[in-house]
């Protein structure tokens, strides 16, 4: 045979080369897929394998030496009639050929498949949102890429006044090195906005999240601080600090920087924004300082025209007052946007006309620091909004402590101050705060904060145009509607008094918050009686533990607010309070005294949130409740007659079926169907007996369901062990359910209906002793394919669950998820296949002997991130880890 194969080389050349050729053009088409594997998850934020490039790389080498062979076979046989008969030379040819196409065949052996292309690595970091159109930036990108890839400065800072485009610029970088972090080779791309109000433990949570990693409840700074260093000293981080307004001490934060290296290996870099120089010289000596300039004026009218319209270039008379517009922004990013938008909807010449007869009347150059180019032109924004109300209401911003709040609490607010109410339909003034909301941030006014869903920010630059507004635009002397303390928190006056009201007589007080003030601990005793104007009182999120008696002097008061406090009890003299209308009770746990026939007496209340509340409605209470005949919005129990938007069934003795139905039926929680589809939470909490839940009726209205349910507590029930579903499955009565909570509820096995809730997103299961799997393939009423998905499953927490085995006995999918918390589950195996089904590899938080005994590849070390010994386990523990932000 050997020589029968040597003969055929010398007689057979153009087999060998064709043969060649063909499993060539195999290789090229196999290499076109996997080059388009790549380019669609590159698209998609996917990183290839260093091995797949490899592999890309080594195929074109060989690709090259087969057209190499079959160029040289071709041109021979071109000069030889069509067949060489060098034998020499078919040898030659015929023997590199067959080498080559066993190359060729172990290396088309060695294609990548689909589940093998892209890299495991965590992503860096994550992209922020940025504004459309964004001019006059590309300078200072490039220059700030090329410090950090030279690597020659430890720290870059970017200044410039409020309004000149620092925090885009800082978020371009964010997204440019989260993107391509193998390229620019940082393990961790970090952002954090500090602000004025700088606060050492939220930037160091702010980190911590970003990381992945969980501080511990009650860590002091110090330990938060050798936490965030001992994670961070071996990795290769960016670290973007934005807004600062004083010197970050970077030690006491926990930031590595003794040991970092000054060259093209440095990365360990850090980037801050900040309106002021000496800042960037006193965080390091190593400070490379970018100076945002003011854009050209070619600049300023191109972003003013995206943001305004087509019509200021097409119209010219319109354009003579726009050019006069854009001269008075000065460059200023922030101005030619806010300005351009508010005039986008000005089609008369006599509104240009008002706006540019506003600047030149402008008073802003009296406001002591004020930066007077830019304030000059942010009042027209101001100025146009469609209506007095909206105009309050962006005001009002001011009485929420810091630049950003949640979107119902601000609604919160305004229905408070009677902004809203322009009906008795508490649903109504929903549906307009929410519309105010809309205005505010097309105004650019309000904008939605980047890191968190549900949550509004207000530029630094707009809030000192609101308080300019409140100092110089509500009227003075007698007509003064406005007290600025010196702690920076805002009181809304009916009339002269200049003096802090905490300290003195304040009959004019219309509005006192003290949200969020840690310091508060109580009221002192007969202030309310020297404050019989006040109408709205917020001390959320005090320390505050009871109301003084002389509370029942606030006669006019329409809005008291103790969310979240460790208010104990609730005077009698409350029941005085004939107006008031909104009454906020929930988050207290330690709330248990409230007098008899107190809450009957608040005929006007029109919500009364208790949900979390400490205090236990007896029968007796409840019809108290029926009593109130304004009331509207209830977060506790169910109130027939009344809408609800939070429910919370609790401590009822002797109960084992709970059915919660559209009709009345015993032991039954009848719930219309109007009021069920207004409902947003639902908790059954705390009853020891109860051993199973109904829902729904057989033969009860199709269209009964709790479709604006978002999440449902199931807690302290230990013997429960099922729920069942009547006239209809899961996800017809909770269509849209993203939060599922299941605590101390000992006797349940599985929960096998969760995979039927399309739109679940976070499942908390913490425990229960008797859970063996979260989907069981055994359940008689499993009706689910065999391939288990949670298409939207981002957070999965699993906190002392002693006997789970598994997460699912069948296939599962979590395209989804992204963050896994297990802690004191000894017996849960889990598969790299059951959480690798999505783009990403999940970050799985859990004790580090568990993590070891899954024997999981040395790869996905980088995804692991260890519990510290202080965790405990509880559901705020875990809630707080899991977070995605």
């Amino acid at each position: 045979m050997p020589a029968k194969k040597h003969i055929r080389y010398f007689l057979e050349p153009e087999t060998h080369v064709r043969n060649l050729e063909k499993s060539a053009d195999d290789l090229k088409y196999a290499m076109d897929i996997v080059q388009g594997e790549i380019q669609l998850g590159e698209r998609q934020g996917k990183r290839p394998r260093t091995q797949v490039l490899r592999w890309i790389d080594s195929a074109q080498s060989l690709r090259d030496e087969s057209d190499r062979i079959k160029n040289e076979y071709e041109a021979r046989r071109k000069h030889a009639f069509g067949y060489s008969w060098n034998f020499t030379f078919n040898y030659s040819i015929s023997s590199a050929a067959t080498k080559k196409l066993i190359d060729i065949d172990e290396i088309k052996r060695r294609t990548p498949q689909n589940d093998s292309i892209f890299s495991l690595l965590p992503p860096a970091g994550k992209e922020l949102p940025l504004p459309p159109n964004i001019v006059g930036q590309n300078k200072y990108l490039d220059e700030i890429i090329g410090y950090i890839e030279q690597g020659t400065t430890g720290i870059i800072g970017i200044c410039g006044m409020g309004g000149s485009g620092k925090t885009t610029l800082l978020k371009q970088i964010n997204n440019i090195f989260s993107r391509a972090a193998e390229t620019h080779d940082f393990d961790h791309v970090i952002y954090v906005e500090v602000g004025q109000q700088q606060n050492l433990s939220m930037v160091q949570r702010d980190i911590a999240s970003q990381l992945g990693l969980t501080l511990g409840k009650d860590e002091s700074p110090a330990s938060r601080s050798a936490s965030l260093y001992n994670f961070l000293k071996e990795s290769k981080f960016l670290l973007l600090l934005d807004d600062l307004w004083g010197t970050l001490d970077l030690e006491k934060v926990g930031i590595p920087q003794g040991s970092r290296q000054i060259g093209p290996r440095n990365r360990q870099l850090m980037i801050i924004t900040t309106r002021l120089q000496e800042i960037c010289h006193c965080m390091t000596g190593h400070a490379q300082i970018i100076l945002l300039e003011r854009l050209e004026l070619n600049e300023a009218w191109s972003l003013f025209e995206a943001n305004a319209g087509a019509r200021v270039s097409n119209n010219a008379q319109i354009r003579d007052y726009a050019e006069s517009i854009v001269k008075r922004c000065g460059g200023l990013p922030l101005a030619l946007k806010i300005v351009g938008k508010a005039m986008a909807s000005k089609d008369s010449e006599h509104e240009w006309k008002h706006a540019v007869k506003l600047l030149e009347q402008s008073q802003f150059d009296k406001v002591p620091g004020a930066e007077v180019d830019l304030y000059s032109v942010l009042y027209i924004s101001y100025d146009h909004l469609p209506d007095e109300r909206t105009k309050q209401c962006f005001l009002l911003f001011l009485l929420r402590r810091g630049t950003i709040s949640v979107v119902t609490r601000i609604i919160d607010l305004w229905m408070g101050h009677g902004l809203l109410d322009e009906d008795d339909d508490t649903r109504n003034s929903y549906l307009r705060g929410h519309s105010v909301v809309g205005c505010l941030k097309r105004a650019c006014l309000l904008e939605e904060e980047p890191l968190r869903e549900k949550y509004l920010r207000m530029h630094d630059c707009i809030r000192d145009l609101a308080l300019w507004i409140v100092q110089t635009k509500q009227g003075g002397g007698p007509h003064k509607k406005w007290l600025l303390s010196d702690r920076q928190n805002l009181e809304k006056m009916g009339g002269p008094n200049d003096q802090d009201p905490k300290s003195s007589n304040s009959p004019h007080l219309l509005t006192l918050t003290l949200f969020s003030n840690s310091k508060v601990h109580k009221v002192p005793a007969g202030f309310f009686a020297t404050a019989p104007s006040l109408t709205y009182l917020d001390l959320s999120y005090t320390g505050i533990q009871e109301l003084p008696s002389d509370v029942g002097a606030l006669v006019n008061l329409q809005c008291l607010n103790v969310h979240h406090t460790p208010i104990c009890s609730l005077p009698i003299e409350l029941q005085l309070l004939k107006k008031l209308r909104y009454l906020y009770l929930g988050f207290t746990g330690h709330l248990r005294t409230i007098p008899d026939g107190t809450i009957s007496a608040l005929s006007a209340l029109k919500v009364l949130d208790m949900y979390g509340s400490g205090f236990s409605l007896t029968y007796a209470r409840i019809d108290e409740l029926e009593r109130l005949t304004s009331l509207q919005f209830l977060g506790i129990l169910r109130l027939p007659g009344h809408s609800l938007r939070s429910l919370e069934i609790r401590g009822i003795e002797s109960l084992k079926r709970l059915h919660v139905s559209p009709v009345e039926s015993l032991d039954g929680f009848q719930i219309a169907k109007t009021r069920a589809q207004q409902l947003e939470r639902l908790g059954v909490v705390v009853m020891e007996s109860l051993e199973e839940i109904m829902m729904g009726e057989t033969n009860a209205d199709p269209d009964w369901q709790f479709q604006s349910l978002v999440e449902l507590l199931l807690v302290d029930l230990p013997n429960l062990k099922s729920i069942i579903w009547k006239g209809g499955v899961p996800s017809a009565f909770l269509p849209g359910l993203r939060e599922l909570v299941i605590w101390r509820c000992h006797s349940i096995k599985t929960v096998t209906w969760i995979q039927q809730l399309p739109c679940l997103e976070e499942v908390y299961l913490l425990e229960c002793r008797s859970l063996l799997e979260l989907v069981s393939g055994d359940d008689e009423n499993n009706m689910s394919p065999a391939t288990t998905s949670f298409p939207r499953l981002r957070l999965l927490g699993l906190s002392d669950l002693e006997n789970l085995q598994k997460i699912s006995t069948a296939a599962i999918a979590l395209p989804c998820l992204r963050r896994l918390l297990v802690y004191k589950c000894p017996s849960l195996e889990i598969q790299q296949s059951e959480i690798l089904s999505g783009q990403y590899m999940p970050l799985v938080l859990g004790e580090h002997d568990w993590w070891e005994k899954l024997g999981w590849e040395d790869t996905l070390s980088s995804f692991f991130r260890q519990l510290p010994a202080t965790f405990k386990g509880e559901f705020d523990e875990v809630h707080y880890a899991v977070l995605w932000r």
